[in-house]
This record gives C-alpha cells, structure tokens and sequence, in this order.
C-alpha cells in the first residue's frame, strides 16, 4: 500500500505550485499532488547569476534594500539565507564581511574557521612564513605520520633552548637525530615536501592555486579525507574544492593570506540582529523553536 504525505504545512501555495511543477519534470517518481492550507503568499522569483559570488553581491544588496525598505518591518535577524552544503556559505560570508552586513551560521562553525580549512590554510602559511609555530604544529601530524607528542615535546625543547622557531627546531633535530627512527623518517619527508613547495611558491613558477591543490595532495592531506568513511568526509572535501575556487579570486598567496587574516579578525561585536546562513539540513524543525512543549526536542 502506498501512502503519500502530499498535505505541506510550511510552504504556501505559490511555492508549493513551482515545486511540485519542477518535480514534475523527473519522470522516474511515483508522482503525486502537493496542497496546503496556507494563503497564496508572495509569488516565486527566479533570478539568474553567472556564479556563486555574483549571487553573493545580488544577495547582500536585496539584504541591504529590503533593511532599508520604508515598510519594512522586518530585522536582519529575521532574515535567512538557506543553502544545500556547507561549501556553499564561503561567498555570502565573504561578501557580508566585505560589505559590513553582520551574520551568524546557525548548525556550525563559519567557513574559514571549519577544521580542514584551517588545516588547509596552515599549510599555506608554513609555505608563506617558516615562523608561524602555530600552523607548523597544526600540520606537523596531519594526516598522521608518526610524529607524536614526545617528538614534539623534544622540538619545543630546541625551540626554548636555541630561541628557534619550531621549523628551524625539526630540522635541528633532524641533523642531530635525536628523534626514533619512525618520526625522524616522517619529519624528515615533511621538511623536505615545505622545502618543496616553498621553492616553487618563491620562484613563482606555477600559479598559487596550482601550488595550493599540490600541497593538499602531496601531503597527503586531500587522501586522507578521501579513505574518512564519516558522514563529514565527502562535505569536508567539498569545503576544500571551495577553498581551492576562494583562491582563483586573488593575485598571489600572500594577499590571500592577508584576506584571511582580516577576516579572521573580524569582530562583529554583541549586535544580536544578524542575518542567518545555515544549510536545509539545520533549517529543519527550526519552525518549531518558539514553541515549548514537554518531550519535544
């Protein structure tokens, strides 16, 4: 017996009129009739862009407009933007910052402060700076390699005693071959991969985004999520193409980087009217959040 759930209690009729018209189109559905009690509402709109940054700056000026409206009513916080992947948030933040329109990401972090972006990025940064201990330590065991925590307790050791940075610290280590043989053979391989890449990002010779995707896959870093059998995986190596597709946007490296680091900086204070993006998956049951009830979570 074939039960269909046609009656929508959340969209209203126009809506549900074009998506069900849309569905339509998919010959290989069983097919059936979408309904609802609610009032015509606001017709559908359908607005054509190139690509994700110029809907991006389409976006934050209806944002803007519709703020600044004379019968609108309505606060930032009542707005949402709702997308199908996480990966897909890095254009609309990146304009809002850019555009001082303040935002908040409901159902996770923001998108340069995701785990395998900020992996990702202190890769980049070892690159760029040989100084910068934070991102070396970031990488130094990612993906796994077998530099444990004893190698890297005996790297900052040389780091306090020589006034080094924890880069110049391994390779120290290296010529004294104080580390086991497991993590002097890792930490030598990944020293010689940052010498690598930072030849070639010094001479100039490949394009910054070529130079990003080698160091993501010569690392090891790109496999590593590809053999991740988690639900996460497959969205944490969409993040990474997004990343890749962030970079196309800018000149060299060092003025990506800069971007970052503003952005990271970036404080947009106790202003609680914010915009809200989170995908379709952590708008579900949202509908619900005024609504206290005992057993309903």
């Amino acid at each position: 017996q074939v039960i269909k759930l046609e009656q929508n209690y959340r969209s209203t009729f126009h809506i549900i009129e074009t998506a069900s018209n849309l569905i339509a189109s998919n010959k290989s559905r069983l097919g059936k009739t979408l309904w609802t009690d609610l009032k015509d509402g606001e017709k559908v709109k359908i607005i054509n862009h190139w690509d994700g940054n110029e809907e991006a700056i389409w976006v934050s000026e209806a944002v803007k407009n519709f703020a600044n409206s004379d019968t609108n009513t309505f606060q930032l916080n009542d707005q949402a933007i709702l997308v199908r992947a996480s990966f897909q948030m890095r254009a609309f933040e990146d304009r809002f910052l850019s555009t001082g329109i303040p935002y908040k990401v409901i159902g996770g972090p923001r998108f340069y402060e995701r785990l395998e972006i900020k992996d990702a990025i202190s890769y980049l940064y070892v690159v760029v700076s040989k100084d910068n201990d934070i991102a070396f330590e970031r990488i130094i065991n990612k993906p796994k390699r077998g530099i444990g925590e004893k190698a890297l307790q005996n790297l900052y050791l040389i780091s306090r005693e020589k006034k080094l940075s924890l880069y110049e610290s391994a390779k120290s280590s290296l010529k004294k071959g104080v580390l086991n043989a497991k993590s002097q053979n890792a930490l030598s391989n990944l020293i010689d991969l940052i010498g690598k890449w930072t030849q070639i990002y010094l001479s100039s010779s490949m394009s910054h985004v070529e130079l990003a995707q080698i160091i993501l896959d010569e690392s090891g870093y790109t496999e590593m999520w590809q053999k991740d059998l988690s639900p996460e995986a497959p969205g944490r190596l969409e993040n990474l193409k997004e990343l890749i597709k962030a970079l196309e946007e800018f000149d060299n490296l060092d003025s990506f980087l800069e971007h970052i680091s503003l952005i990271m900086d970036n404080e947009q204070g106790e202003n609680n009217d914010k915009i809200s993006i989170m995908t379709l998956h952590a708008a579900k049951g949202l509908e619900f959040d005024c609504i206290f009830l005992p057993g309903w979570e």
